[in-house]
C-alpha cells in the first residue's frame, strides 16, 4: 500500500513524497464523539516547523477537528548527547497552544527517565499526562518513577518501539520504486495514529503517515 500510495499520488520530480498504508483513514463525523483518537509523533529534528506540520497533516489526512491523546517521540540521541530541556521547550510550547486551541486534549512524552521527566513536569504549563516507557531499556518500572507518576497524576504506559522506528536500509527499499535516488531523501517524520471506540476497546482503524523530503 505504501508503494501504491508513491504511484498514485507523486512522480519522480516531487520535492516532497507522503504517503500512507490505509486509505480509508477519515473518521466519520456522526461517529466521532464515540471515538478516542491517539497519536504518536516520531520527530527527526527539534524542529517547532515539522511539529506543526505533523500535527496539521495528521488531523487533515484522519479528517479530524482534534486530536484525544498526543504522545512526543524525540529524536533519539547519539552516544555523546544528553538530555537537554532547551530542546524540548519550543516543541512543548508548540503543543501547549495547540491543547489551548482545543486541537489536542492531552500532550504526552516518551522515553524520559525520573529526572528528565521530572525537569519537563516542573517546568511546563500543561503537564504531560503520559511518559511511555520503553520495555527494551526498563523491564520493571522504578520505584521513584511509579511513586512520581502517581504523585502528579501521570500515567505510564509501556512500549517495543525501537529506537529508529524505520531503518534507513528499510527505508531506502520502500522508496526505490516510486523515486529516482532513494539515497537524496531523508526522513521528515513518522507518524502512528488509532482510532478506539471509547468504552469499547475496539480498535476501529489505526495506521502509519509518513513524509519524507529531498536532502
Amino acid at each position: 500500500m505504501w508503494l501504491k500510495s508513491i504511484y498514485t499520488s507523486y512522480n519522480f520530480d516531487s520535492d516532497v513524497v507522503f504517503c500512507d498504508n490505509n486509505p480509508d483513514m477519515k473518521v466519520e463525523k456522526s461517529d466521532r464523539a464515540e471515538l478516542k483518537i491517539s497519536v504518536k509523533v516520531f520527530l527527526e529534528t527539534y524542529s517547532c516547523e515539522i511539529l506543526r506540520s505533523v500535527i496539521s497533516q495528521a488531523m487533515e489526512t484522519l479528517g479530524i477537528q482534534m486530536i484525544d491523546s498526543l504522545i512526543l517521540s524525540l529524536p533519539a540521541l547519539s552516544n555523546d548527547e544528553i538530555f537537554d530541556l532547551n530542546n524540548i521547550k519550543p516543541l512543548w510550547i508548540e503543543l501547549e497552544n495547540l491543547v489551548a486551541e482545543g486541537k489536542i486534549v492531552t500532550i504526552g512524552i516518551s522515553d524520559l527517565d525520573t529526572k528528565e521527566l521530572t525537569t519537563l513536569y516542573e517546568w511546563t504549563q500543561v503537564k504531560p499526562s503520559v511518559n511511555q516507557v520503553n520495555l527494551e531499556s526498563c523491564c520493571v518500572m522504578p520505584t521513584e518513577m511509579i511513586a512520581f507518576a502517581k504523585e502528579n497524576d501521570i500515567q505510564l504506559l509501556t512500549h517495543n518501539d525501537p529506537k529508529v522506528l524505520l531503518p534507513n536500509e528499510m527505508f531506502k527499499k520502500i522508496l526505490e520504486p516510486g523515486v529516482k535516488n532513494p539515497d537524496e531523501w531523508k526522513r521528515a517524520w513518522i507518524v502512528r495514529y488509532s482510532v478506539v471506540v471509547k468504552f469499547r476497546g475496539i480498535i476501529q482503524n489505526k495506521g502509519y503517515l509518513l513524509s519524507a523530503t529531498k536532502r
